[in-house]
């Protein structure tokens, strides 16, 4: 007779806080199995065994609990399979027509359920973890935390394919095509229902298991509210410079740092400081892709490249919403820049994102994207660089005296 599976479970939350994990629970035999990563925890034991006995399919009767030392890895996977939810917490662009919206919901169904929890359970872990990325690589995954790459878990070859096709189905991605670069978005439905934005890249590579796909989720949780600029990290002197920035009527403020070092953070950050000090006086806008937290008081525009709706388009419809801030995302290419130079010169005051190492290397990279050095160095009247180093910020920054 084939063993009957009890309804006895534990919560991913608890699971994910206590390091272990239901491995067997049978009822005929009244026995249950749990995984541990620290099998000398007594004091877990003891929760665990009393979760047993509160169960009604154990309460009352003589059954067999074990313990099992198990792996990070293992713990991992497993308990990524904890999180698959039968309305499916995957859902679809809110920008797309119900008709490709419905076209993908049945795409989706046929899916195979142990890429879709096991995906879910990636981005819950990532989030409760503080993570920005995941990185699915050929044969693990990572998540950056603090700047910093951390293994999360190994991948079997079968279980990844079905992962990267279950993620390039919701993000609109060609799902044959794997010798191009793809990007893409989906929305991801959090336990406490709010709407997580996910932005996906995909790009070809060749390792030692053959030729493959690199895949990495940015997490951006838009229910987040900004930081202060106290808690950002900055020593004292550099939150004096900040909120001077703050202050400037018109001119460039550029927010430099390679990928997750906390620029849209410190953006955030400005802008709500900005909004406080002046008591809400000011028309601030800001263009983003997307918006990665809400911000009180802001007009957010969300920036759809590929949909008409690229930075610099965006910017010069700004102008005709009569802004005094305006804050951009990231120039990424020379119109981007040249209309940012003209908003700054025309008695805005702007601030942007640029991907870039250092305060020199900032003012270099709009010179390179066709901007003259005077005019840069007329325009510029601050430029903030930083970096997580070991999930601490390292900052410079620099305030024009030309102000």
């Amino acid at each position: 007779m084939q063993a009957t599976r009890t309804n006895f479970s534990l919560s991913p939350v608890f699971c994910l806080h206590n390091g272990t994990i239901v491995l067997e629970a049978n009822k005929p035999e009244n026995t249950i199995t749990f995984g541990l990563l620290d099998s000398s925890n007594e004091k877990l034991k003891e929760r665990l065994c009393h979760a047993v006995h509160s169960n009604i399919d154990f309460a009352g009767k003589s059954c067999g609990i074990n313990f099992r030392q198990i792996k990070k890895e293992e713990f991992n996977l497993k308990l990524s399979k904890l999180f698959e939810k039968k309305d499916n917490s995957l859902s679809t662009n809110n920008f797309y027509s119900d008709e490709e919206a419905n076209k993908s919901k049945d795409l989706q169904e046929k899916e195979e359920n142990e890429a879709s929890a096991l995906l879910s359970g990636l981005i819950f872990s990532a989030q409760h973890q503080g993570a920005t990325d995941i990185h699915i690589e050929a044969e693990e995954v990572r998540f950056r935390i603090k700047g910093l790459l951390t293994k999360y878990a190994s991948l079997e070859h079968k279980s990844r394919e079905s992962l990267v096709q279950r993620i390039k189905l919701l993000a609109k991605m060609n799902v044959v095509e794997n010798r191009r670069g793809q990007d893409g978005q989906f929305t991801f439905m959090a336990n406490n229902n709010e709407n997580i934005f996910i932005r996906v890249s995909c790009l070809p590579s060749v390792g030692a298991s053959g030729e493959s796909e690199s895949v990495v989720l940015r997490i951006l949780d838009s229910s987040k509210t900004p930081l202060s600029l106290e808690k950002l990290g900055y020593d004292q002197e550099q939150i004096e410079e900040l909120k001077e920035l703050c202050r400037l009527q018109n001119g460039l403020v550029l927010i430099c740092g390679p990928t997750g070092s906390g620029k849209s953070t410190t953006a955030g950050a400005i802008l709500e400081e900005i909004r406080k000090s002046q008591c809400d006086t000011k028309k601030i806008i800001s263009l983003e892709d997307p918006p990665e937290y809400v911000l009180p008081g802001v007009t957010q525009v969300k920036v759809q490249p590929g949909h008409d709706m690229d930075f610099a388009d965006a910017l010069r419809r700004v102008f005709r919403q009569d802004p005094d801030v305006i804050f951009i995302g990231e120039i990424r290419d020379s119109l981007t820049a040249k209309v940012a130079l003209q908003a700054a010169l025309t008695g805005h005051l702007v601030f942007a994102t640029l991907h870039t190492g250092s305060i020199s290397q900032a003012k270099l990279r709009l010179i390179n994207l066709g901007e003259s050095s005077s005019l840069v160095e007329e325009v510029i009247k601050g430029i903030i660089s930083q970096r997580l180093v070991n999930g601490k910020l390292e900052a410079e920054i620099e305030v024009s005296n030309g102000k």
